[in-house]
C-alpha cells in the first residue's frame, strides 16, 4: 500500500512540475525521494540533469539524493548508508526511511543468497546496523561461535523445481500437433 501511496503523490508532483515555470527545490526534493525509493534511478538521473544548477549548488538536499542515486547505479551499498545518513527534511524524512529499510532488506537477502556464512560484524558494517537491529532482522538465521566472533549463517532457502527446457518444448510440441489435427 505504501508503493501506491508514493505513486499518487508522484503523479501529483510530476504533474506539478510540468505546470510551474520553476517548481521549487521541495518538489524536486520529493520527486528524487520518490524516484529512489520506487527504483527509478533513470527518471531520478533525467530529473537532476532537469534541475537548474543554481537550485542543485543552493540546495544541500538534493546534492544528498543525487549521490543516494549515483550509489543505488553503482550498486554501492557502502556509498548509499554513509549518503543516508543525513538530516532530512520533514517532508522527504518518511519517504528516505522506507528507502532505508527497503535496501536493507534488499542487502539482507542478497546476502542469504550469496554467502553460506558471515561474521556478524562484517554484516553490521555492510548495513549499517546496531547489534540488536541485526537480531531483530536476522531472526532466523542460525548464530556460531568462532572464537569471539559471531558468525551468522543464513537460512537455506528452497529453490523452486523448474521444468527443464526438454519438458517444456516437448509440452509445447504436442499442443501445437493437437492445434492442428
Amino acid at each position: 500500500m505504501q508503493q501506491d501511496k508514493y505513486s499518487d503523490t508522484l503523479s501529483k508532483l510530476e504533474n506539478e512540475e510540468l505546470e510551474n515555470i520553476s517548481p521549487g527545490a521541495e518538489i524536486y526534493q520529493q520527486l528524487m525521494a520518490i524516484y529512489l525509493y520506487q527504483n527509478k534511478l533513470a527518471n531520478a538521473k533525467l530529473l537532476w540533469m532537469r534541475i537548474s544548477n543554481n537550485l542543485k549548488e543552493q540546495n544541500k538536499e538534493l546534492a544528498q539524493l543525487n549521490l543516494l542515486n549515483l550509489a543505488l547505479q553503482h550498486n554501492s551499498y557502502a556509498d548509499f548508508f554513509k549518503h543516508i545518513k543525513y538530516d532530512w527534511s520533514e517532508t522527504n524524512k518518511l519517504i528516505i526511511d522506507d528507502l532505508l529499510v527497503k535496501q536493507r532488506e534488499e542487502l539482507l537477502n542478497l546476502t542469504a543468497t550469496a554467502y553460506v556464512s558471515i561474521y556478524e560484524e562484517n554484516l553490521m558494517e555492510m548495513a549499517q546496523l546496531t547489534s540488536d537491529e541485526l537480531k531483530n532482522a536476522c531472526l532466523d538465521w542460525t548464530r556460531e561461535q568462532d572464537g569471539d566472533k559471531q558468525i551468522l549463517l543464513p537460512k537455506v532457502k528452497e529453490i523452486t523445481p523448474r521444468i527443464a527446457s526438454d519438458d517444456q518444448l516437448l509440452k509445447l510440441t504436442e499442443f501445437v500437433s493437437f492445434l492442428e489435427n
